[in-house]
Formats: structure tokens, C-alpha cells, sequence
């Protein structure tokens, strides 16, 4: 696995990354539709006929639970009049009715009724070429309990971009994971400065006094990793982020155990400590503007079981408070980008290299369009 890059004598991202219109539209092209994003988690669409509406790359999106189990995405966009044909969250439907004028299409995306098309109350048969009408499908794909998309419709496959992730828990049981906790919440800052506050520890002194020191005589307690789509760290057993549950087995009992923050370009937060498994997806809402989605897994019944409820609960306290500390840290820094000085900062080589293997994704994924 490649470590992550030296950023000694580099320059991190610019303030237009953060506070340019014209770079946060390129980048809506570029990045979040020009390869695999994470959109939203699978157990949000728990049974079949369950429709979510989402918004990715600036596009409106639907993703359903089929009657086969699977999850689809299409454009959530219907081929009449162009209206959102799904504008709030419906369960257990056999079809997606746009509510404009009573288009209906399948869960598998094919239009099958069109209701006074021609005036009959029966349509006449061939009125319409159903056939080719029917919503605009998305390439995607579930890992990990993520929906992953590709609205270029050419990235390389899933497989081969979570595979360095796949790789780093090889050693782990990570089919013994169950939702425990779930929640959403907003920050006022652009999106890649939630990323770069969660993928470095040399604020954690400083932010978050219940976290434990990332130094010992001067040496590093975690290694910073960077392979493909992934970034981040991993470190020697965390008791503080740690839930008080059982631990994730091993496939070898005698391997050794590590836990992990990492993420899979851009936007997909995949952290295991111990037996707690969270995995935080990161949504631009606007340029200074973000929403985060988080799940919480821990081992088989500690999920929701009565033995585990306080352990569950303080768990969620704990993780509530470290993501208040970062969000008024985060909103800070947002508020600095309005300065010139902002374009002139510099990155730790000691703790700061996942920051710069982020950057440098960013800007190949940015290429021309980058400024920053």
C-alpha cells in the first residue's frame, strides 16, 4: 500500500476551492459526475417499492428498492413535462407516479401507464411509444452499505475502486455489522473542509479533549495511507473512538489488530474501531454549504439489543459531541477563505499528508478547471 504523499514544500488548495461559484459548478461536473460518488446509504430503502429522492452533481436523482431487492437510480425526471417525479420519500409503492399529470413508471424504470394522453380514459393503444420514454437509469452500485453512482456512466468498475479499502479489511468479519445509529446534519462550510478536519489529527489536542494523544516520544501512533480512491490513516487499537461492544472477529485470531479513518475519493468516510463501524457520507449543498450522513454498525446484536443500550447511547454522545467541536472548527475555517491570506497556507508534513493525497485527487479529477 502506497503511503501517503509528501506535501513538504507543497500548497494546499487555494481559497477558490472553497469560495469560487465558477469552481464549485466545474467541480459539481468534474468530480461528483465524472466517476463513483457515494449518494446515500441502502438501508434508507429498507423493502421493495421504497423511493428516495437525492440530488447529486447538481442533478436530481431517485434511488428505489426494486421487487428483486435491489436498488436502483434513476434521473428523477419525468419524460413528460420534465416535473420531479418522486418530490418526497414514498414507501412501498409498485410504481413512480409524477405527480404533474399522473405519469407512471416501473420500479424498474419503464413507463407503464400514461393517463389521458389522448384524451380517452383508456388510452388508445399506441398512442405513445412507452417504449422509449421510460426514466434514465444510473450505473450504480452498493459496498459497504453505501450507493455508490457513476453519473459518467465509464469509471472503472465499483470493485476496482473500493479495492483498496476491500484489501484493508481483508483480515475482518465485516458481515457480522449492523445498523445501530443513524443521523444527518449540516455544516456551514464547503464540503472539502469537513473532509480535511476529519483526516487529520494535529487538531485533536486542541478541538477534542477527549481524544487521546496522536504522539509518543515524538513518533506517530498512526500511518497515513494513500492507494487509488483511498486516503487516511490507520492507527493501533483506539479505546476513545471505540464503542464499549464486542469487537469485529478476525479471520486469523492471531493477526493483528488495527483500526482505520479512511475515504474513498470523494466524498465516502469508511472508519473501523474496533468492533464500531462508521461510515459518514459528505454532500455539497452549496459552496459554503454541506450536509453529512452517518451510520453507526456494531457487532451482530449489540445493535439493539437491551445489554448494549447504554453502551449505544454513549456512544451516540460521544460522537455527537466530537462532531459539534468539528463543526465549529470547520465553520471557522470557512469564514478564514474570505481573506487574500487564505492563498498562501501550508500543510504539516508530520500530520497533514492525507490533506495533500485529497488535493491531489482533487486536482486530477479537476484538471484545468482546478484555479487553485
Amino acid at each position: 500500500m502506497d503511503a501517503a504523499v509528501d506535501v513538504s514544500g507543497t500548497e494546499p488548495l487555494r481559497r477558490a476551492a472553497y469560495t469560487d461559484a465558477a469552481v464549485f459548478s466545474a467541480e459539481q461536473q468534474r468530480v461528483f459526475a465524472g466517476g463513483w460518488t457515494a449518494l446515500l446509504f441502502a438501508h434508507e430503502l429498507p423493502d421493495p417499492g421504497d423511493q428516495v429522492p437525492v440530488e447529486a452533481a447538481g442533478l436530481p436523482l431517485v434511488a428505489v428498492r426494486d421487487r428483486a431487492g435491489a436498488v436502483r437510480v434513476f434521473h428523477n425526471v419525468c419524460r413528460h413535462r420534465a416535473s420531479l417525479v418522486v418530490p418526497e420519500a414514498v414507501r412501498g409503492q409498485p410504481t413512480l407516479r409524477c405527480p404533474y399529470h399522473g405519469w407512471a413508471y416501473g420500479l424498474d424504470g419503464s413507463l407503464r401507464a400514461t393517463p389521458l394522453w389522448d384524451g380517452q380514459l383508456v388510452p388508445t393503444p399506441g398512442a405513445l411509444d412507452r417504449a422509449r420514454l421510460g426514466l434514465r437509469e444510473v450505473r450504480c452500485g452498493v459496498w459497504s452499505d453505501v450507493v455508490w453512482i457513476d453519473l459518467s456512466g465509464r469509471a472503472p468498475s465499483l470493485d476496482e475502486h473500493v479495492g483498496p479499502l476491500t484489501a484493508l479489511w481483508q483480515g475482518y468479519d465485516m458481515g457480522v455489522l449492523r445498523l445501530a445509529h443513524y443521523e444527518t446534519g449540516q455544516i456551514d462550510a464547503n464540503w472539502k473542509l469537513a473532509i480535511e478536519a476529519s483526516i487529520e489529527n494535529y487538531h485533536e489536542p486542541f478541538v477534542h479533549e477527549k481524544l487521546p494523544a496522536r504522539l509518543d516520544t515524538a513518533a506517530p501512533t498512526f500511518t497515513e495511507v494513500a492507494q487509488g480512491a483511498m486516503f487516511g490513516f490507520v492507527t493501533e487499537a483506539d479505546a476513545a473512538l471505540r464503542s464499549d461492544t464486542p469487537l469485529v472477529p478476525l479471520r486469523d485470531p492471531a493477526a493483528k489488530r488495527c483500526d482505520n479513518l479512511c475515504y474513498l475519493f470523494p466524498n465516502g468516510q469508511q472508519n473501523l474501531f474496533g468492533g464500531l463501524a462508521v461510515r459518514t457520507i459528505w454532500l455539497p449543498l452549496g459552496i459554503d454549504r454541506c450536509e453529512w450522513r452517518t451510520s453507526w454498525y456494531l457487532v451482530g446484536d449489540a445493535a439493539d439489543d437491551d445489554a448494549h443500550r447504554g453502551a449505544r447511547d454513549d456512544m451516540v454522545a460521544f460522537w455527537r459531541q466530537l462532531r459539534e467541536e468539528d463543526k465549529r472548527a470547520i465553520e471557522w475555517m470557512q469564514r478564514g477563505r474570505a481573506s487574500p491570506v487564505a492563498d498562501h497556507l501550508v500543510l504539516s508534513p508530520f500530520w497533514e499528508r492525507s490533506i495533500g493525497a485529497f488535493h491531489t485527487l482533487w486536482r486530477a479529477r479537476m484538471g484545468d478547471a482546478s484555479d487553485a
